[in-house]
């Protein structure tokens, strides 16, 4: 009996293992085809098969009474149509999901000069090439109506680093009252380079949401973010609309006491919405 029961287990065990080599070299067959063997496989949409270079690159906005997303991913490359670096929300260059922040375009040949401070809107030494804030947006009506840019380090070439800093007077043309802000900001990178910010910085937009729930949802609207409405007006792109009716740790609008934090990140999700 004793003996029976060994050879019947020891039938099992081996037709389980034979089972399980024929499994083995089935699943080795389908990951192989899966990752593309012998070269005929295609990676993912939105990962990026290559490594990032390692560079330091850096972009800090200094001051922002607007209310911009943080960068999550900085980008630059040059071609013949000049040199373009992105402060962007993304986790590559192929992600598709991929949202500039802010840009800053340099023309072909264009001859900076380190040490000189150059106009964002025309003036005397006005500035070869353009500042963008798209905030996360395919398109922008914040438009550059002053302010000055100028570098401590330049170069043409891929390869070179580029340093400087900005001050831009931005206004803003989704309010038919033109509003103007300020946002001034800094930027360090090499052309051709890219890589995520590190440490990644938080959404400010997300960080919003609670408080936005507690205070606007039940009477505004939201973009897309939250289309329902009970008679108060559509907040999207109005974070600027804060900064006259909401002091820190003051009772504004309809009583709501928010703190500075508050403020800011509230800005921010009205303005990418």
């Amino acid at each position: 009996m004793n003996t029976e029961t060994t050879t019947k287990t020891n039938r099992n065990q081996g037709t389980l293992s034979a089972r399980m080599r024929v499994l083995a070299v089935s699943l080795s067959l389908v990951l192989v085809a899966g990752c593309g063997g012998g070269g005929g496989g295609s990676a993912p949409t939105g990962v990026n098969t290559t490594e990032d270079p390692v560079q330091s690159n850096s972009y800090t906005v200094t001051s922002d009474n607007y209310g911009l997303e943080n960068a999550t991913y900085l980008s630059s490359s040059k071609s013949n149509l000049g040199i373009v670096f992105r402060a962007a929300i993304a986790t590559s260059l192929n992600d598709p999901a991929y949202k500039t922040v802010s840009r800053i375009d340099i023309t072909a040949g264009a001859a900076i000069a380190p040490q000189v401070t150059y106009s964002l809107a025309g003036g005397a030494t006005p500035f070869p090439g353009n500042l963008y804030f798209l905030n996360g947006h395919p398109s922008t009506l914040l438009k550059i109506v002053g302010g000055t840019i100028s570098f401590t380090r330049y170069g043409g070439n891929s390869g070179d680093r580029i340093s400087g800093s900005y001050s831009a007077v931005v206004e803003d043309d989704n309010d038919p009252a033109k509003p103007t802000y300020t946002v001034a900001g800094s930027f360090d990178f090499v052309t051709d380079s890219y890589g995520p910010v590190l440490p990644a910085p938080g959404s400010l937009a997300l960080a919003a949401q609670p408080a936005y729930q507690s205070y606007c949802a039940s009477c505004h609207a939201l973009g897309s973010y939250d289309p329902s409405a009970s008679g108060a007006p559509d907040l999207a792109l109005k974070g600027g609309d804060m900064n006259p009716i909401f002091t820190a740790g003051q009772a504004g609008h309809q009583g709501v006491t928010l703190t500075a934090n508050e403020i800011t990140d509230l800005k921010v999700l009205l303005n990418t919405n």
